[in-house]
Parts: C-alpha cells; structure tokens; sequence
C-alpha cells in the first residue's frame, strides 16, 4: 500500500543519511558535554533536582543520533522531557528540577527541532514544534522569560532549518538541471556527429560504388572481348574483386545505417572474404585455422580477412623480418582472431613505418566494434599481437 504524500519521508541518499548520522552524534556529544560542565560548574546549586535534571537531559541527548531513522519517536520523547521538567517545576520543585534558575526547555530542543524539519514534511515538523512549545512556556503558568526562551528553542530553529532545506533543495534542483541541460547537449552532439558521419559514410559509398562499378563493367566487357587468355584471367579477377567491394560497401552501408549485422546465412561459395591462405603466405606468416570458415557471415569473414591484412601489412613495416603467426578459430558463435610478431629481427625503414596514415589499427576497431565485437592491439614482449573477436548473432548487444 502506498504511504499517502502528507505523512511520507523525503528521500535521502546513503551520504545525506551518514552526514545527517554524524552532525547529530556531534551534536549530542557537545550538549552532553556542556550539561555535564555546567551541572559539575554549580556546587552551591547541586541538589537531587539538578541531577534529575541532567539524567533527562542526558536521555535526549543521547537519542540524538537516532532522529535520522526515528524522527518522530525523538520528537516524542523531547515532548515528555520538556513536559516532565515543566510539570516538575510547577508540581514537585527541587525533586525533578532544581530549586534555583529551573531550565524548563532542554538544551537539545532545539537541535531535535532543527532536524524534524529537515527529516519530516513541515506541516509535521511545525507541529512537533508547537507541541513542543506548549510544556516549555509553560501554557498554564506562562511568563515572559519563557516564553521568550521557548519561541528561541522550537520557532527560530524551525525557522531557520525550513530556511536551509529550501535552499539544500533550490541548489540541488539547479544541479540536476544543470546536469541533465549538460547531459542533453552532449546526446545532441553525438547525434549531429553520428547523423554527419551517415551522411559522409553514404555520400563516399555513392562515390566509390559508382567508380567500382564502372571498373566491374569494364573488366567484364574486356574479358569478354579479349583473346588472350592471361588478359582474360587478369580481367576476371578484377571483376570479382570489384564485386566483393560492391558487396562489402552494401553490408557495411547496412551495418552503419540501421546498426544491424547479418544474419549468419549461407554464403555463395565463391564469397570467401579473402584468401587466408595467400594472404598469410605471401608475408610468409604462418597460418592456423580452427573451424569451419563457412558458418559465419561474409560480413565477418570479410572483417577477418582486413584484420589479418592490415597486422600483417604493420607487421612488414615495423618488425621486418619477425616470425608472424596467424590464429583464426570459428567456435560457432563467433570469429576470433589473433596475429602475432616476434620482435624485429632488423632495424626498420624509417621511409616505410612514416608513409601510413596511422588510422590502420583504428579503422580496424570501428570496423569491429560496429560488427558488435571486440578489438585489442598491445605490445607483447618486444613484439606485437592483435586480436579482435566478433560475433556472428543477427543483432548488436544492446
């Protein structure tokens, strides 16, 4: 059943909680510590009333670190304290209260006031406070003295406290304003920067396409064309190769567009992504495969196939002459891929490692992160290794 919103408590963080559990301990020590100064200051007006006095003071000091959780049992007991000390003044002098200069109102009234309408709606708190009010003037024996004393230990406190936790609430309100205003321009720049990025990605796939395409037509008119056999393979490959490059734009198009991957569907036989086998030998690398290549998507297969060439392509560059090994293994779910260079065994050709455009590696990540995987690139012992491992599931993880 939920609490109705007149007699609900405000919501307080874990921290507000401790500060609040601290300042009220802190408070209690000090009121314990001033009380028990004063009650052994006083020699000539120590009697049974005095200590009397001080043990119930004593009793609501020592509730103090317990408002946070149980406001309103502290503000009920400062009420029976400020009653008894009043009823012993009018009814029992000198037994509940001393005979000289009785203090009617607890010293820690005001601290307990202070915290109720922090911890408790104001209607409850003001009411705790006027109830509080009533014994400490007293109402059936009022002066002004009292009076005076009383306003100070409930009224002013209240005031002053309904005063601050409007404020604590002002600044805290401008804060998450301030945060969510802040939160809003960055999603907006993420979204500018991400629609600018599909707009640049559409406009270079229109581009390229049409410029593979012309180049696909051309390979073909030639091969048909031509009577020599070397240019006629020559012209087939350029063909295929312009159709990969067709098909690979449209995938990622796809990829960046609306965040889908590919499903993991067959694949025609000739859409290998690459040769593995070639790749690796032509840098002499060595190659191990684990897995059939043929369970995941050509999207994946394809990304597989630019890891291998863009490490090795690094690994030629900047550990000339190093052993390179190749790990690919497809455990079913997905393509893990690992290339790995032995520290360089000659010095490298400055010309060559400054030629790149040092977006290699990095282009790799994007490439793999938005195929949902993951993507490493670290120093290993004087050389280099690069893994990136990507699923083949139809969807990004959310």
């Amino acid at each position: 059943m939920r609490t109705p919103a007149r007699l609900s408590r405000p919501e307080l963080s874990i921290r507000d909680r401790r500060t609040l559990f601290m300042a009220a301990t802190g408070a209690a020590a000090l009121c314990a510590v001033a009380q028990i100064v004063l009650y052994l200051g006083n020699e000539h007006t120590r009697d049974a009333g005095s200590l009397s006095e001080l043990a119930l003071n004593l009793l609501l000091d020592a509730s103090l670190p317990l408002v946070v959780r149980f406001p309103r049992t502290v503000g009920g007991l400062a009420v029976v304290v400020t009653t008894i000390s009043a009823l012993g003044v009018s009814l029992a002098p000198g037994v509940v209260t001393p005979r000289v200069d009785p203090t009617v109102t607890p010293l820690a009234a005001a601290i307990v006031v202070s915290f109720l309408v922090y911890l408790l709606p104001w209607r409850q708190a003001f009411a705790f406070a006027a109830v509080l009010a009533l014994p400490a003037i007293p109402i059936w024996s009022p002066t002004w003295e009292r009076l005076y004393v009383a306003l100070s230990a409930t009224a002013l406190p209240a005031l002053v406290a309904l005063y601050l936790k409007a404020r604590i609430e002002l600044v805290r309100a401008l804060r998450r304003r301030a945060e969510l205003a802040d939160s809003e321009r960055r999603l907006l720049a993420e979204r500018a920067e991400t629609a600018e990025r599909q707009r640049l990605a559409a406009e270079m796939h229109d581009i390229v396409t049409h410029h593979v395409t012309e180049i696909v037509l051309h390979a073909d008119a030639l091969r048909v064309t031509t009577r020599d056999d070397d240019t006629r393979v020559a012209a087939e490959q350029i063909r295929q190769a312009g159709t990969r490059t067709l098909t690979e734009l449209r995938d990622l198009m796809r990829v960046v567009t609306t965040g889908v991957r590919p499903a993991p569907a067959e694949r025609p036989d000739d859409d290998t992504g690459g040769d593995l086998a070639a790749l690796a030998a032509a840098d002499d690398a060595t190659l191990n495969v684990q897995g059939d290549p043929g369970t995941v998507p050509a999207v994946v297969a394809r990304a597989v196939y630019r890891v291998v060439q863009e490490s090795l392509t690094n690994a030629r560059k900047h550990a000339p002459g190093a052993p390179v090994t190749v790990t690919i293994a497809y455990p079913g779910d997905r393509a893990d891929v690992e290339v790995r260079n032995a520290p360089p065994r000659r010095a490298a050709d400055p010309m060559l490692t400054s030629a790149g455009s040092g977006m290699g590696l990095t282009g790799l990540k994007r490439r793999v992160t938005l195929l949902g995987g993951t993507f490493s690139a670290r120093g290993d012992e004087g050389g280099f290794t690069v893994t990136a491992s990507i699923p083949t599931s139809a969807r990004r993880n959310a």
